[in-house]
């Protein structure tokens, strides 16, 4: 009996969605290569105040954001091509884990399979054998005939058995199989999707200058030079980031935002970015947050946040609580979370001059070790208080000497990561068509 891997009507029309590595390689999949990890950051880069996304950018500006969009955009690309040649050479190959186990139970199946029709074949042979005997046989030669037919259905029975485990083995490893080809398309998605992000966000980078130019833009001409004050009594503070996160986990982490200024403040800002490179990171990482105890999770822009996270009080605070997602496949990759606040008083501005930079890695799990029996202690009486991550950089944030002003929107939220779902079913759906395996005899 032969059978056939398929999927639901459903995803029928998502079978036509161009995959460029089905097009390319046989229906073998294998592990997407993911970005090259950063070196270990010993200090941090200085980077834009938050009050600089609410600055009125000049040409020079819009220039070297263009280059930098650019730069961007041709980095996802060399990933991207990085990670379809790498398919390809193990498409050709087939020497990933998975791989390597379904043929292993694929040969085990057909050995069994082969050794269960011989037994069977011996077994009908024995049984024609008894069932010739002449009338004139012996009691000895009937009797021997008898034992021949029982040790050949007992031959025949233990084939059997053998057989249906190694069936059973193989349905597992093309389970297995499938379920990590599966994986691969899903990460390749991906990959394909910060292109198609990073190239987004070049074209509005290269609209904005052009439309700066077209309309004689560039720096506030009104005598206000659009910049904020400088001020960092308006403490962003981070804690609960543990200096190594385990890849395909996750980890949930907290910005505090206190207004140390002495006069309350109309909206107070949390500003936060994951470094290096955030902006290809961002859909290896799922980056997500979400203000005070809100119970809604959203997820980053390309390039970090700056959310609005209310109006405080002197001495009071509020909280952006964070949450990282690294992918499974990435790992041994060091980087860091930057932060800083600012605010807005009776329609001015200030902002910090320094940014924060705590730092850490992505491991791969290990297994949990067997817990041992341990002495009950009891634990401390009274509150606790959390401390910063040790090992945070202060650094001083570059801005041309001033800090520019910010607007009043809630978030600056970018555009969300698509899932790539139809493209992930329909190459499935195209896998599903290509493979056949054998079940039966």
């Amino acid at each position: 009996m032969k059978t056939t891997r398929t999927l639901a009507t459903a995803v029928a029309a998502a079978v036509t969605a161009p995959l460029l590595l089905l097009a390319a390689a046989p229906a073998y999949a294998t592990t997407v290569t993911p970005p090259p990890a950063a070196p270990p950051v010993s200090a941090p880069t200085p980077s834009p105040s938050p009050a600089a996304f609410g600055k009125k950018p000049s040409i020079a500006e819009l220039e070297k954001a263009v280059a930098q969009a650019r730069k961007a955009h041709q980095d996802a690309v060399a990933v991207q091509e990085a990670a379809l040649k790498e398919l390809k050479k193990s498409h050709r190959e087939r020497d990933w884990p998975e791989a390597v186990a379904l043929v292993a139970a694929e040969k085990e199946a057909e050995t069994a399979t082969a050794a269960h029709t011989a037994a069977a074949k011996a077994r009908e042979e024995a049984e024609a054998k008894l069932a010739a005997l002449p009338g004139t046989a012996t009691p000895e030669e009937r009797e021997a005939a008898e034992k021949a037919v029982e040790a050949a259905r007992a031959t025949e029975a233990t084939a059997a058995t053998t057989k249906a485990t190694a069936d059973a083995k193989r349905a597992a490893a093309d389970d297995t199989y499938i379920d990590r080809y599966i994986e691969d398309v899903r990460a390749y998605s991906l990959l394909r999707k910060a292109v198609e992000t990073a190239a987004a966000d070049l074209a509005a980078a290269e609209k904005a200058l052009e439309d700066a130019k077209k309309n004689g833009d560039g720096g506030d001409d009104d005598g206000d030079d659009g910049m904020c004050k400088g001020d960092d009594r308006l403490v962003a503070e981070l804690t609960g980031l543990p200096a190594k996160v385990t890849a395909g986990g996750t980890v949930d982490f907290t910005v505090r935002v206190t207004n140390n200024t002495g006069e309350a403040v109309d909206r107070a800002y949390g500003r936060v970015t994951l470094a290096p490179g955030t902006h290809t990171l961002v859909p290896l990482f799922k980056p997500r947050y979400a203000v005070g105890t809100s119970t809604t999770w959203r997820d980053w822009n390309s390039w970090g946040i700056d959310v609005n996270v209310g109006a405080l009080k002197p001495g009071a605070h509020a909280d952006l609580r964070l949450r990282l997602s690294p992918s499974a496949k990435l790992e041994k990759w060091s980087g860091r979370i930057e932060v800083s606040g600012s605010y807005e008083r009776d329609g001015e501005c200030a902002a910090n001059t320094t940014l924060k930079s705590h730092t850490f890695q992505v491991v791969a799990a290990t297994p949990s070790p067997t817990p041992t029996p341990t002495a009950n202690t009891p634990a401390p009486q009274g509150g606790t208080k959390t401390a910063p991550l040790t090992g945070t950089t202060t650094t001083a944030a570059t801005t041309g000497g001033t800090l520019a002003k910010t607007g009043s929107s809630d978030a600056l939220n970018g555009l969300a990561l698509a899932s790539g779902a139809a493209v992930l079913l329909g190459a499935a759906a195209v896998y599903g068509t290509r493979r056949r395996r054998t079940t039966g005899a």
